[in-house]
């Protein structure tokens, strides 16, 4: 199992043209996180930055998950709900310097992967999904910086409907209804739907792709610069009959266990249905796209106001370009 997510993160398939890597931090750190330094991690404000307080760490703790698997750390939520006055002060500190120097502790950054088996052949190491156990810390500093993130991530697609607020699959399938139903109307019969799926869509992910899509609408070099850290310099081992792997280093993907990855992956898919709408002046084939509430990627054909073409190329085009494979019709 480990040598078969080895291979899988190897990053192998990955194109040869791909956006340049971050800048390194060493010449920027320590960001200075006053008011007037322009750095933009506080949420609704565009610029300018707020710093962690005590009070709100504390406030996202009690949001932390219960009765979970642990990381590395064995810290558990249940050892620090009782304690979360007294250490929110220190941890918001903690999340201060972090992000001061774009670094986080070695502990939060290795993942004890568990494979979960999804269905087929047991014996096939890629009939099971591999979920990261991650420290218990790293994923409050994840929530207490999800609204930095939220606040200058480029804006989602319409159509994306994956991990959103009041979003969910039915909202999609209903959609995907009435685009069908008013096709039938104008058309007077069905149109043919086609569903794309990623396969391995969280750990196949180039994260190039996504610090630049960040760094492209403004968003802060020091948020960006601590979420590459959070990601890239990750280490893996395998958690298996309990027994430990030897640690290896992913060149791709995105934890799939991580609280910031939903969002992270919705970044990295977001360019899929605009490239679909881009098409529309090359076909005369009337459609609209749909984006998952999941990683995978369906695209319904139909017809709507606003009609949208799909020549079949674009959704090769990105996995192309985003070291995407599409699997096989189930």
């Amino acid at each position: 199992m480990r040598d078969h997510l080895a291979s899988v993160y190897s990053g192998s398939g990955l194109p040869s043209s791909r956006p340049p890597p971050l800048p390194s931090p060493d010449d920027h750190v320590p960001f200075g996180l006053g008011s007037d330094s322009g750095l933009g991690l506080g949420p609704g404000s565009g610029s300018g930055v707020s710093s962690f307080s005590a009070d709100s760490v504390a406030d996202t703790m009690r949001r932390l998950p219960l009765r979970k698997a642990p990381g590395s750390d064995h810290l558990r939520t249940e050892m620090l709900i009782p304690i979360r006055k007294q250490v929110a002060a220190i941890l918001a500190r903690l999340f201060h310097i972090c992000c001061q120097w774009s670094y986080t502790p070695s502990l939060w950054r290795h993942a004890q992967v568990v494979p979960i088996y999804k269905k087929g052949d047991p014996h096939q190491p890629s009939n099971f999904r591999p979920i990261s156990l991650t420290s218990i810390i790293r994923k409050l500093f994840e929530m207490c910086l999800f609204p930095f993130l939220e606040d200058v991530s480029p804006p989602l697609d319409i159509a994306q409907g994956g991990f959103r607020p009041q979003r969910s699959a039915l909202d999609q399938a209903l959609c995907l209804h009435d685009l069908m139903q008013e096709y039938y109307r104008r058309k007077r019969h069905f149109p043919v739907v086609a569903f794309l799926d990623i396969k391995a869509a969280y750990d196949t992910v180039d994260r190039r792709v996504i610090w630049q899509s960040l760094l492209a609408v403004n968003a802060p070099f020091a948020l960006v610069s601590v979420l590459a850290h959070l990601f890239d310099d990750v280490s893996i081992s395998v958690l298996l009959s309990n027994q430990v792997s030897t640690p290896f280093t992913p060149s791709t993907g995105v934890l799939q266990g991580s609280v910031l990855s939903p969002h992270l992956y919705s970044i990295y898919i977001n360019t899929l249905p605009a490239l679909l709408r881009s098409a529309a002046t090359r076909t005369t084939t009337m459609v609209s796209s749909l984006s998952p509430s999941g990683p995978p990627g369906p695209s319904g054909s139909g017809s709507s106001g606003s009609g949208l073409g799909l020549p079949f190329g674009p959704p090769l085009d990105v996995s192309v370009s985003h070291c995407c494979q599409l699997s096989s019709l189930r």
